[in-house]
């Protein structure tokens, strides 16, 4: 591990040079925020030695050849909604704030591409995008809080990942800064590109470590008329999850999502919203998202729908108030911390032909344990976010109950040819567990990259991997 350094009334000095007096916090007024993100244990918790606030790319790496000099770390910071600890400072060092660097430069509707700096909102790319009739098809729940870097660097997947692919797959190209403070433009606004190594996708999920995303370059899609959200209620997750599998076979239908949801999470979306949801049936659901160009090419994907809902035993299906229950999903788990205050959140993606033999894992361990589970998951890319609950284990045994939980809950994940995350990254949370489970030579791979990007180690140390 790389000795840093600490942060001296000279590098304070240095960094208000680049960014100015009034950019930069200090020792004790360093805010506590920023010693966790979203998803960070208090456990955890490690504040920076300094924050800073640069206005424009020049200044980050401006930032960064400092920091390389000095030997100290360097954390970037988005909206601090990471669910991994991945904005957690923790051998201290200067935490690089891009609130400023919030600004959609450019739009262009014929063209179909978006230019946008690191910390604009994913809520308000998706709202430029619409004003010119056009879809931002990355489709985080937190949209309204996340920021474009952070989704880059989490390649973040969401709602839309059935048909539309995770965050990487809306990108042309990234303006970033390397590790040793140098400023890159990385691919093309090109339909295709086989011109060398394929540099976006490597910084497109890297959390912080290879580069910090300073700008993108954003695919735009056709945005359809009429977008709609139907309701299905199941008797059994089983009976949803099959029902998943013969939706998403259905090419002419071609849903936008597929999302569980279970009827426990269901009842306290309800509570937690005020509105109902379900007004005549309980039970497991699923919501399904789906796009028609005009109301006859609606009313016939319905009917497709109902005759595939029908030979899947739904209970009752319906469309719904789109805004309302995507609004209710998107706060799913604050709903549950109303009565369930402890618990642990889970990232789990399998192959999607291997998300019933998942659900028996999931139901044998936690009836094994004594837990019990939520979901509300992306059923229709696999992507299965849990939230698991101490059922009645005491709190002093819930911890290492816990603990044991999760290896034997991964190890059922990848011998179904899963992974630990499917868009929240690995961060701090997962680390351990990550090591464990990657194969030695890959594990190589991936060290051997960060080496040789970032050969003082001072991007977001500790992230991921140790070196």
């Amino acid at each position: 591990m790389t000795d840093y350094q600490t942060i001296t009334p000279v590098i304070v000095a240095a960094l208000a040079a680049i960014v100015g007096a009034d950019q930069i916090l200090a020792g004790n007024a360093v805010p506590a925020a920023y010693a966790y993100d979203a998803g960070t244990q208090a456990e955890a918790q490690q504040p920076p030695e300094a924050v800073v606030y640069p206005a424009a790319t020049r200044e980050v790496a401006a930032v960064v050849r400092l920091a390389n000099r000095e030997r100290l770390p360097v954390i970037p910071r988005g909206g601090g909604t990471g669910l991994t600890g991945g904005a957690v400072p923790l051998h201290g060092g200067i935490v690089l704030d891009l609130r400023r660097m919030n600004r959609i430069l450019h739009v262009d509707p014929a063209a179909r591409y978006l230019v946008a700096e690191a910390a604009a909102r994913t809520i308000d790319i998706q709202q430029a995008a619409k004003s010119h009739g056009l879809l931002y098809a990355g489709d985080p729940c937190s949209n309204d809080d996340c920021v474009i870097g952070g989704n880059v660097a989490t390649n973040a997947g969401g709602n839309r990942a059935v048909k539309y692919g995770v965050t990487a797959d809306q990108i042309y190209e990234l303006e970033v800064v390397t590790p040793r403070g140098k400023i890159v433009t990385l691919g093309g606004r090109l339909q295709k590109n086989s011109t060398g190594y394929g540099l976006v996708r490597l910084i497109a999920g890297s959390e912080g470590t290879l580069g910090i995303i300073t700008k993108a370059t954003l695919k735009l899609q056709p945005l359809a008329p009429i977008i709609a959200t139907d309701l299905a209620v199941f008797p059994s997750l089983a009976a949803a999850l099959a029902a998943v599998k013969v939706i998403r076979a259905d090419a002419w239908l071609d849903p936008v999502s597929l999302e569980l949801i279970d009827r426990h999470t269901m009842d306290a979306l309800e509570r937690y919203q005020a509105t109902r949801f379900l007004p005549d049936a309980a039970g497991d659901c699923l919501l399904i998202q789906t796009e028609a160009h005009n109301s006859a090419e609606r009313a016939a994907k319905q009917k497709r729908l109902t005759e595939l809902l029908e030979n899947a035993s739904a209970a009752a299906y319906f469309e719904t108030d789109g805004e309302k229950i995507w609004q209710a999903r998107r706060v799913w788990g604050k709903a549950l911390q109303v009565d369930h205050p402890v618990g642990a959140s889970e990232d789990i993606v399998v192959p999607v032909d291997e998300i019933l033999a998942f659900l028996a894992e999931l139901e044998r361990l936690t009836t094994a344990f004594g837990f019990a589970f939520r979901i509300a998951g992306h059923a229709g890319d696999g992507n299965m976010h849990l939230r698991i609950l101490p059922g009645a284990i005491p709190a002093a045994k819930w911890p290492a109950s816990l603990a044991d939980f999760r290896h034997r809950l991964y190890e059922a994940v990848y011998r179904l040819g899963g992974r630990l995350s499917g868009e929240h990254g690995i961060g701090v949370k997962r680390k351990p567990y990550f090591a464990e489970l990657t194969a030695p030579a890959e594990l190589e791979l991936m060290k051997a990259v960060k080496q040789a990007l970032d050969p003082h180690g001072i991007l977001n140390p500790g992230k991921i991997f140790d070196l």
